[in-house]
């Protein structure tokens, strides 16, 4: 049967030995010849064991070091991602910030093209329609340049409504995506 390399078998051998060199201490009849041969088989075993301990030493000292070193090459290796990771949030930060300038300018386009569309509307029902009744009416051209004047006053309020109706409109769109 062969010797398994379990950690209660690993020194199984010497224990034994070491055992009967300890009942063999306690015997007072034992002959000199036998305790010689006894000392001398000890010091071969105690000899090879100590070789074996070195190279055991030697062999752990060896991975020890491996293991330190791979344990630095991933701790430089996480840095490095940890850095890659840090550069990507700031980059995406700044794509996206880019991205909502864009919408927000693109919105800020259709929002003029729109309130000027609305201006052009609102001029054209003052100058056809709502100018000549009041003025039939008052009797004063000078209302004319009163509606016009708060046609112009209006136009911004009308931007900013707009502008912002467009862009929550956009910012739900973007994140439906």
């Amino acid at each position: 049967m062969p010797k398994s390399f379990a950690q209660s078998d690993v020194f199984q051998a010497e224990i034994d030995f070491l055992n009967e060199v300890r009942v063999l201490a306690e015997d007072d009849n034992i002959p000199t010849e036998k305790v010689k041969e006894n000392y001398k088989l000890l010091c071969e075993k105690y000899d090879r064991l100590i070789g074996e301990a070195k190279l055991l030493t030697s062999v752990s000292d060896r991975l020890h070091a491996k293991l330190n070193e791979a344990n630095e090459k991933l701790k430089k290796q996480s840095d490095e991602i940890n850095k890659i990771n840090d550069d990507l949030k700031v980059n995406n930060q700044l794509l996206q910030d880019t991205i909502d300038q864009l919408v927000k300018a693109k919105v800020g386009r259709k929002a003029s093209s729109i309130v000027l569309l609305i201006a052009i509307l609102l001029f054209i029902v003052s100058e056809g329609f709502l100018e000549p009744f009041v003025e039939n009416r008052a009797g004063n051209e000078q209302v004319g340049f009163i509606f016009k004047l708060g046609i112009a006053v209006l136009l911004k309020p009308i931007d900013v409504l707009v502008e912002r109706y467009m862009m929550r409109r956009a910012l739900k769109q973007r994140d439906r995506a």
